[in-house]
């Protein structure tokens, strides 16, 4: 008999597997930034500031400018996560940097990126054909600041970026497009990149017949993923009912709540999660705390999400639980 251990990625979405097995050991995550306070005091975001430079076209040069912050050729070693063939991230995050003043030569902004927030200061010059060149700095009291060097030509903002200490990815590079951030309850999923959470899965060895009375043992692994009920409910612009949701498996639970929090443009740190929005093409990180941002219907529907999340199935029942 010959055995071959081949992991196989069960991430498909099959609605009809619902699941009334409860997983008492279960760990519901709530990202800090995300939690409904007891009072929700309303604390104004800051606004853009435009002052009066000597750069020319500035306001085309302020705002927000979003893409993807990619590993650079310098970077050492392959980072990538490999769950499977068919399911590879190469380390890559959605970035907004945004640029919220300029004063003659200088210019100050912020860059929000998989759930970090931070200021930089710097210099901007033109140069010829409408070209403006940037280098600026973030404070360096954090482990992950750097330094940024971009241009912006043609309505693209192109550079790159150093970080200070010898980080797992030194050196990113990144081409962004200008884009305002709008908070819309009624904005849905889009079908693109799967759920998937690579750090919780189950195996289960499974016998397959290859040919008349030879078997090859299989090791399969499920990880934790949604269906596509993820694309049908909307829990920004309307009161959901306990029917609607007491039955959905955990991952299912956990996109629904977390879709409001995209929705408000917070900034994700949990690595799965930040991948699968960045994927979705409305997605701006924005913030990195919206605590006093949540409508009541909002509010009303994350605490009804995560009763019933601390306590759902995470998997589905044809690995024999129970």
């Amino acid at each position: 008999m010959k055995k071959t251990l081949l992991i196989i990625l069960l991430a498909t979405l099959v609605l009809s597997c619902e699941s009334n097995i409860k997983n008492k050991d279960a760990e519901v995550v709530v990202e800090e930034g995300t939690e409904i306070p007891k009072k929700a005091d309303s604390i104004p975001k800051t606004d853009q500031v435009i002052i009066s430079s000597e750069v020319d076209d500035q306001t085309s040069l302020l705002g927000s400018w979003v893409g993807y912050f990619e590993k650079d050729t310098k970077s050492n070693g392959d980072k990538t996560i490999y769950v499977d063939e068919g399911y590879v991230w190469n380390r890559e995050n959605k970035i907004n940097i945004s640029i919220d003043e300029i004063k003659d030569s200088t210019v100050v902004g912020h860059s929000v990126v998989a759930g970090n927030d931070r200021p930089f200061e710097g210099s901007v010059k033109k140069l010829d054909n409408d070209v403006f060149s940037f280098n600026v700095k973030e404070p360096g009291d954090d482990k992950y600041d750097g330094e940024f060097t971009f241009t912006i030509s043609n309505g693209q903002l192109t550079g790159k970026w150093t970080a200070y200490k010898n980080i797992d990815i030194k050196h990113r590079k990144y081409t962004l497009e200008k884009k305002e951030f709008s908070y819309n309850p009624d904005i849905m999923l889009e079908y693109s990149k799967a759920y998937v959470d690579w750090n919780k899965y189950i195996e289960k060895k499974e016998s397959f017949e290859i040919d008349e009375n030879e078997i090859e043992e299989w090791m399969t692994r499920e990880f934790a993923s949604a269906t596509n009920l993820i694309y049908e409910i909307n829990a920004s612009n309307k009161l959901l009912a306990k029917e609607e949701v007491e039955n959905l498996k955990k991952g299912d639970l956990t996109i629904i709540r977390n879709t409001i929090y995209a929705r408000h443009g917070y900034s994700f740190k949990n690595r799965p999660m930040r991948v699968f929005f960045d994927a979705q093409p409305w997605y701006i990180p924005i913030h990195t705390d919206i605590k006093s941002d949540f409508t009541d219907i909002e509010k009303q529907n994350i605490q009804l999400l995560l009763r019933y999340e601390k306590n759902a199935s995470e998997y589905y029942d044809r690995f024999g639980r129970g």
